[in-house]
Protein backbone atom coordinates (compact mmCIF):
# COMPACT_ATOMS: atom_id res chain seq x y z
CA UNK A 1 0.00 0.00 0.00
CA UNK A 2 2.12 3.37 -0.92
CA UNK A 3 0.82 6.15 -2.37
CA UNK A 4 2.22 7.69 -5.50
CA UNK A 5 4.39 10.72 -6.22
CA UNK A 6 1.76 12.28 -8.01
CA UNK A 7 -0.29 11.75 -5.31
CA UNK A 8 1.76 13.08 -2.76
CA UNK A 9 2.95 16.11 -4.54
CA UNK A 10 -0.65 16.88 -5.86
CA UNK A 11 -2.09 17.11 -2.35
CA UNK A 12 1.23 18.98 -1.04
CA UNK A 13 0.98 21.79 -3.66
CA UNK A 14 -3.39 21.86 -2.86
CA UNK A 15 -2.33 22.26 1.01
CA UNK A 16 0.42 25.50 -0.28
CA UNK A 17 -1.97 27.02 -2.11
CA UNK A 18 -4.11 28.63 1.09
CA UNK A 19 -0.36 30.35 1.82
CA UNK A 20 -0.30 31.29 -2.04
CA UNK A 21 -3.26 32.94 -2.24
CA UNK A 22 -2.21 35.24 0.67
CA UNK A 23 0.70 36.68 -0.74
CA UNK A 24 -1.01 39.90 -1.87
CA UNK A 25 -1.66 41.18 1.66
CA UNK A 26 2.33 42.35 0.58
CA UNK A 27 0.94 44.15 -2.00
CA UNK A 28 -2.29 45.93 -1.26
CA UNK A 29 -3.66 46.84 2.11
CA UNK A 30 -7.44 45.48 1.15
CA UNK A 31 -9.89 44.15 -1.24
CA UNK A 32 -13.37 45.25 -1.81
CA UNK A 33 -16.10 43.03 -0.49
CA UNK A 34 -17.48 42.52 -3.98
CA UNK A 35 -14.19 41.10 -5.32
CA UNK A 36 -14.03 38.72 -2.43
CA UNK A 37 -17.21 37.72 -2.91
CA UNK A 38 -16.31 36.91 -6.55
CA UNK A 39 -13.36 35.19 -5.44
CA UNK A 40 -15.08 33.37 -2.73
CA UNK A 41 -18.14 32.59 -5.01
CA UNK A 42 -15.60 30.99 -7.81
CA UNK A 43 -14.08 28.82 -4.53
CA UNK A 44 -17.65 27.08 -4.22
CA UNK A 45 -18.72 27.07 -7.84
CA UNK A 46 -15.15 24.53 -8.41
CA UNK A 47 -15.56 22.51 -5.26
CA UNK A 48 -19.33 21.95 -6.22
CA UNK A 49 -18.63 20.70 -9.78
CA UNK A 50 -15.47 18.79 -8.30
CA UNK A 51 -17.62 17.05 -5.36
CA UNK A 52 -19.66 15.72 -7.97
CA UNK A 53 -17.57 15.12 -10.87
CA UNK A 54 -14.33 13.56 -8.74
CA UNK A 55 -16.34 12.04 -6.19
CA UNK A 56 -19.80 11.29 -6.36
CA UNK A 57 -20.81 9.93 -9.96
CA UNK A 58 -17.49 7.73 -10.05
CA UNK A 59 -17.66 6.25 -6.72
CA UNK A 60 -21.47 5.33 -7.99
CA UNK A 61 -19.28 3.94 -10.85
CA UNK A 62 -17.06 2.02 -8.90
CA UNK A 63 -19.94 0.54 -6.71
CA UNK A 64 -21.60 -1.14 -9.63
CA UNK A 65 -18.48 -2.58 -10.36
CA UNK A 66 -18.20 -4.46 -6.38
CA UNK A 67 -21.36 -5.00 -5.34
CA UNK A 68 -24.01 -7.41 -6.35
CA UNK A 69 -26.35 -5.09 -7.24
CA UNK A 70 -26.85 -0.96 -8.72
CA UNK A 71 -29.45 -0.83 -6.00
CA UNK A 72 -26.94 -1.96 -3.64
CA UNK A 73 -24.16 0.41 -5.00
CA UNK A 74 -26.97 3.26 -5.05
CA UNK A 75 -27.51 2.40 -1.02
CA UNK A 76 -24.16 2.15 -0.23
CA UNK A 77 -22.76 5.41 -1.69
CA UNK A 78 -25.50 7.85 -0.46
CA UNK A 79 -25.64 6.01 2.92
CA UNK A 80 -22.02 6.94 3.20
CA UNK A 81 -22.50 10.69 2.03
CA UNK A 82 -24.79 11.22 4.39
CA UNK A 83 -22.12 9.50 7.40
CA UNK A 84 -19.31 11.85 5.74
CA UNK A 85 -21.97 14.90 5.85
CA UNK A 86 -22.85 13.97 9.42
CA UNK A 87 -19.26 12.94 10.34
CA UNK A 88 -18.21 16.68 9.37
CA UNK A 89 -21.06 17.88 11.34
CA UNK A 90 -20.16 16.45 14.87
CA UNK A 91 -16.28 17.76 13.97
CA UNK A 92 -17.76 21.15 13.40
CA UNK A 93 -19.77 21.15 16.95
CA UNK A 94 -17.47 20.07 18.93
CA UNK A 95 -14.23 21.80 17.46
CA UNK A 96 -13.63 25.19 19.20
CA UNK A 97 -14.11 27.56 16.23
CA UNK A 98 -14.99 31.19 14.82
CA UNK A 99 -15.87 32.24 11.27
CA UNK A 100 -14.55 35.05 9.56
CA UNK A 101 -18.34 36.55 8.79
CA UNK A 102 -20.78 34.43 10.64
CA UNK A 103 -22.01 35.55 13.61
CA UNK A 104 -20.61 32.87 16.08
CA UNK A 105 -22.62 29.90 15.69
CA UNK A 106 -21.14 28.03 18.88
CA UNK A 107 -20.14 28.51 22.54
CA UNK A 108 -16.85 27.23 24.15
CA UNK A 109 -15.78 27.06 27.01
CA UNK A 110 -11.74 27.35 27.30
CA UNK A 111 -10.41 30.72 26.99
CA UNK A 112 -9.15 30.69 23.15
CA UNK A 113 -8.06 34.05 20.83
CA UNK A 114 -9.89 34.97 18.24
CA UNK A 115 -7.16 34.41 16.06
CA UNK A 116 -6.88 30.61 17.10
CA UNK A 117 -10.58 30.16 16.86
CA UNK A 118 -10.02 31.32 13.12
CA UNK A 119 -7.02 29.01 12.33
CA UNK A 120 -9.04 26.22 13.45
CA UNK A 121 -12.00 26.81 11.60
CA UNK A 122 -10.11 26.86 8.23
CA UNK A 123 -8.22 23.91 9.31
CA UNK A 124 -11.83 22.59 9.81
CA UNK A 125 -12.26 23.67 6.75
CA UNK A 126 -9.24 22.03 4.44
CA UNK A 127 -9.94 18.62 6.12
CA UNK A 128 -12.73 17.47 4.02
CA UNK A 129 -10.68 18.72 0.57
CA UNK A 130 -7.94 17.01 1.75
CA UNK A 131 -9.86 14.09 2.41
CA UNK A 132 -11.34 14.25 -1.16
CA UNK A 133 -8.07 14.20 -2.78
CA UNK A 134 -6.53 11.30 -1.17
CA UNK A 135 -9.45 8.83 -2.16
CA UNK A 136 -9.62 10.38 -5.46
CA UNK A 137 -6.12 9.31 -6.06
CA UNK A 138 -6.94 6.04 -4.06
CA UNK A 139 -9.53 5.44 -6.54
CA UNK A 140 -6.05 4.29 -9.22
CA UNK A 141 -7.24 7.17 -11.85
CA UNK A 142 -4.68 9.24 -11.78
CA UNK A 143 -6.85 11.98 -13.98
CA UNK A 144 -9.57 11.97 -10.76
CA UNK A 145 -7.31 12.78 -8.38
CA UNK A 146 -5.27 15.20 -10.27
CA UNK A 147 -8.79 16.98 -11.32
CA UNK A 148 -9.35 17.11 -7.29
CA UNK A 149 -6.46 18.58 -6.52
CA UNK A 150 -5.86 21.38 -9.08
CA UNK A 151 -9.73 22.06 -8.39
CA UNK A 152 -9.27 22.71 -4.65
CA UNK A 153 -5.72 24.32 -5.43
CA UNK A 154 -7.75 27.04 -7.12
CA UNK A 155 -10.21 27.29 -4.88
CA UNK A 156 -8.14 27.74 -2.03
CA UNK A 157 -5.89 30.69 -3.12
CA UNK A 158 -9.00 33.32 -2.40
CA UNK A 159 -9.79 31.56 0.73
CA UNK A 160 -6.45 32.03 1.93
CA UNK A 161 -6.52 35.66 1.16
CA UNK A 162 -10.11 35.48 3.27
CA UNK A 163 -8.05 34.66 6.02
CA UNK A 164 -4.71 36.60 5.99
CA UNK A 165 -7.20 39.70 5.36
CA UNK A 166 -9.28 38.01 8.56
CA UNK A 167 -6.37 37.42 10.39
CA UNK A 168 -4.99 41.20 10.02
CA UNK A 169 -8.29 42.35 11.16
CA UNK A 170 -7.81 41.02 14.43
CA UNK A 171 -4.32 42.69 15.05
CA UNK A 172 -2.16 40.03 13.25
CA UNK A 173 0.93 41.03 11.44
CA UNK A 174 1.31 40.19 7.70
CA UNK A 175 3.57 37.78 8.27
CA UNK A 176 1.70 36.08 11.63
CA UNK A 177 -1.29 36.32 8.71
CA UNK A 178 0.65 34.41 6.03
CA UNK A 179 2.04 32.03 7.89
CA UNK A 180 -1.15 30.88 9.89
CA UNK A 181 -2.71 30.92 6.08
CA UNK A 182 0.07 28.65 4.78
CA UNK A 183 0.16 26.17 7.93
CA UNK A 184 -3.62 25.71 7.89
CA UNK A 185 -3.56 24.42 4.49
CA UNK A 186 -1.02 21.53 5.65
CA UNK A 187 -3.94 19.94 7.02
CA UNK A 188 -4.44 18.75 3.61
CA UNK A 189 -1.65 16.57 3.14
CA UNK A 190 -2.24 14.62 6.61
CA UNK A 191 -5.84 14.41 5.69
CA UNK A 192 -5.29 13.56 1.66
CA UNK A 193 -3.29 9.99 3.18
CA UNK A 194 -5.93 9.41 5.83
CA UNK A 195 -8.40 9.45 2.37
CA UNK A 196 -5.76 7.17 0.17
CA UNK A 197 -5.67 4.50 3.03
CA UNK A 198 -9.13 4.34 3.04
CA UNK A 199 -9.66 3.42 0.11
CA UNK A 200 -7.11 0.93 0.55
CA UNK A 201 -8.86 -1.39 2.91
CA UNK A 202 -10.87 -3.60 0.44
CA UNK A 203 -12.24 -3.06 -2.25
CA UNK A 204 -15.82 -2.20 -1.19
CA UNK A 205 -14.33 0.57 0.82
CA UNK A 206 -13.63 2.60 -2.25
CA UNK A 207 -17.14 4.02 -3.44
CA UNK A 208 -18.01 3.84 0.17
CA UNK A 209 -14.82 6.36 0.86
CA UNK A 210 -15.95 8.45 -2.19
CA UNK A 211 -19.38 8.80 -1.44
CA UNK A 212 -17.68 9.76 2.19
CA UNK A 213 -15.49 12.30 1.00
CA UNK A 214 -18.17 13.64 -1.11
CA UNK A 215 -20.64 14.27 1.47
CA UNK A 216 -17.80 15.92 3.98
CA UNK A 217 -17.18 18.71 1.19
CA UNK A 218 -20.79 19.38 0.05
CA UNK A 219 -20.63 20.31 4.07
CA UNK A 220 -18.01 22.85 3.54
CA UNK A 221 -19.83 24.11 0.20
CA UNK A 222 -23.22 24.51 1.72
CA UNK A 223 -22.88 25.05 5.84
CA UNK A 224 -19.50 26.85 5.66
CA UNK A 225 -19.17 28.79 2.02
CA UNK A 226 -22.64 29.59 0.65
CA UNK A 227 -24.12 30.91 3.88
CA UNK A 228 -21.00 33.57 4.20
CA UNK A 229 -21.54 34.63 0.19
CA UNK A 230 -25.04 35.28 0.20
CA UNK A 231 -25.19 37.69 3.74
CA UNK A 232 -23.86 41.04 2.18
CA UNK A 233 -25.47 42.71 -0.43
CA UNK A 234 -23.03 41.07 -3.01
CA UNK A 235 -25.57 38.56 -4.18
CA UNK A 236 -24.27 39.25 -7.76
CA UNK A 237 -20.75 39.05 -7.76
CA UNK A 238 -21.45 35.58 -5.53
CA UNK A 239 -23.10 34.29 -7.65
CA UNK A 240 -21.50 35.40 -10.92
CA UNK A 241 -18.58 33.58 -8.95
CA UNK A 242 -20.29 30.74 -8.46
CA UNK A 243 -21.23 30.36 -12.21
CA UNK A 244 -17.73 30.66 -13.70
CA UNK A 245 -16.29 28.28 -10.98
CA UNK A 246 -18.66 25.49 -12.15
CA UNK A 247 -17.64 26.26 -16.05
CA UNK A 248 -13.76 26.52 -15.19
CA UNK A 249 -14.21 23.11 -13.01
CA UNK A 250 -16.06 21.48 -16.61
CA UNK A 251 -13.51 22.64 -18.75
CA UNK A 252 -10.61 21.33 -16.22
CA UNK A 253 -12.58 17.54 -16.27
CA UNK A 254 -12.98 18.07 -19.96
CA UNK A 255 -9.23 18.39 -20.75
CA UNK A 256 -8.34 15.75 -18.19
CA UNK A 257 -10.49 13.47 -19.10
CA UNK A 258 -9.16 13.31 -23.28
Amino acid sequence: MEINNIALLAALIAGLSTGVGALPIYLKKTFSQKSMDLGMGFSAGVMLVASFIALILPGLEKGEQVFSSNAVSVTAVLISLVIGYGFIIVLHEFLPHEHLRKDNDMTHKRKISRVTLIILAICLHNFPEGLAVGVGFGSGEDASGVALALAISIQNMPEGLVVAFGLLSEGASKNKAFLMALLSGLVEPVAAFLGFISTQITAYALPVSMGFAGGAMLFVICQEMLPELFRDGNEKNASAGVVLGVVVMLIIDSVLSF
